[in-house]
């Protein structure tokens, strides 16, 4: 099998490309996390181009109330990155026992579980701040009695909670099972050789 090694190289090149670039995107929202509390700091000069008053038709609405839903949406995105990346590199470890030889060991059996706990968190993740901004814009809309379209507050994070998400989750673990089941039988087999 001569395509094998070079194919495990290359999806491991590209788990760590991946996980390097959801480290870059995550610092970008912590520093944007960061804009926000400076924007936050003043009532009422203009920071990083936010007016303490929003331009009609929700001039009524200020800046304090609008950073809460733009800080929950940066926050559950960089929840949601930071979960990525370790899926991310718990995969590439998976990928890297491949590439020496010896995928079915306890340790990625381990790792396959984690990245079903880190999926199953992300999706929560996800489901939580989609429900938290639109609650917050709702309300911010109903306080000035504003439409959500007139407050202008868009917000689509991945947050459905989708069937194939689930299944995928699912089999994940079914996969941990498998591999835990595959190391004890290997260890077996040592044993008695």
């Amino acid at each position: 099998m001569p395509g094998k090694p070079t194919l495990f190289a290359l999806t491991h090149w590209l788990l760590n490309a991946a996980a390097i670039f959801c480290m870059a995107i995550a610092a970008i929202l912590a520093i944007a996390l960061g804009a926000l509390a400076v924007a936050a700091s003043d009532l009422t000069a203009d920071h990083l181009g936010i007016p303490a008053l929003m331009p009609a038709p929700a001039h009524d609405v200020s800046r304090m109330e609008v950073l809460p839903i733009g800080g929950t949406a940066l926050l559950g995105g960089l929840l949601s990155l930071l979960l990525i990346l370790f899926a991310l590199r718990a995969a590439a470890g998976i990928v890297q026992s491949a590439i020496k030889g010896d995928p079915f060991v306890n340790a990625n059996a381990t790792r396959l579980t984690r990245i079903g706990w880190f999926l199953t968190l992300l999706i929560g993740v996800q489901f939580a701040t989609k429900l938290a901004v639109d609650g917050m814009a709702g309300r911010l809309a109903a306080v000035h009695h504003l439409s959500l379209e007139q407050l202008n507050v868009h917000f689509s994070g991945g947050s459905d909670i989708s069937p194939v998400g689930i299944l995928a989750v699912l089999l994940i673990f079914v996969l941990a099972q498998i591999f835990r089941h595959g190391s004890v039988m290997r260890d077996e087999l040592q044993g008695t050789v």
